[in-house]
């Protein structure tokens, strides 16, 4: 991949420096001098960014791209108005993921033993049937939004946490919509 293709990416998807600059894990002022020709990709750098933009192994040939939105917040906790616009995009891990799904930042505790506080979580807006020992974003009537595991026998959102300050859902007390089931955790080992 050479300067003048990223660029042309770049401004095609709308990409900014600092944005593939975390992508690739690098400072936004390496970025700049790579897009200034004063610094080359690594090769590892370049493979996430063909990933990332769809190219196959095939200078300049793209392959289906599955980007996911990354929408913004939601609260592992008490409702929180949680949802934004689009902060940018992260290459899918899955290919058979739906291509409505998107990534959202959790924040709180409430779902740590899950999924820590800072983590992100993918969602799948086409699979909203609750299902018994499955997690689930939810929106009240206020439009807040909350990330929960699914429970039967009474039905019931549940936090899955260390902190016992959480409470549960029940389904009747509390009007929600459920905004989709959360089928994967995004982190770094």
């Amino acid at each position: 991949m050479n300067v003048e293709q990223l660029r042309q990416l770049m401004e095609e998807r709308g990409e900014n420096q600092a944005g593939l600059a975390r992508l690739i894990g690098i400072t936004p002022d390496k970025m700049s001098k790579t897009l200034s020709g004063k610094r080359n990709l690594k090769l590892e750098e370049g493979n996430i960014l063909r990933r990332y933009f769809g190219l196959d192994g095939r200078e300049g040939e793209r392959s289906r791209p599955h980007p996911l939105p990354i929408v913004g917040l939601v609260s592992a906790g008490a409702w929180r108005e949680g949802f934004e616009h689009i902060r940018g995009y992260m290459p899918s891990p899955d290919g058979d993921l739906s291509s409505d799904s998107f990534v959202v930042i959790v924040e709180g505790d409430s779902m740590n033993k899950i999924v820590a506080d800072g983590e992100a979580v993918i969602v799948d807006p086409s699979q909203r049937e609750l299902l018994p020992r499955r997690y689930y974003v939810v929106r009240n009537a206020s439009g807040e939004t909350t990330f929960k595991q699914y429970q039967d026998q009474p039905a019931r959102l549940e936090p899955c946490s260390t902190n016992t300050a959480h409470r549960t859902i029940y389904p009747g007390q509390e009007e929600f919509i459920v905004i989709g089931r959360v089928l994967k955790a995004v982190r770094d080992l």
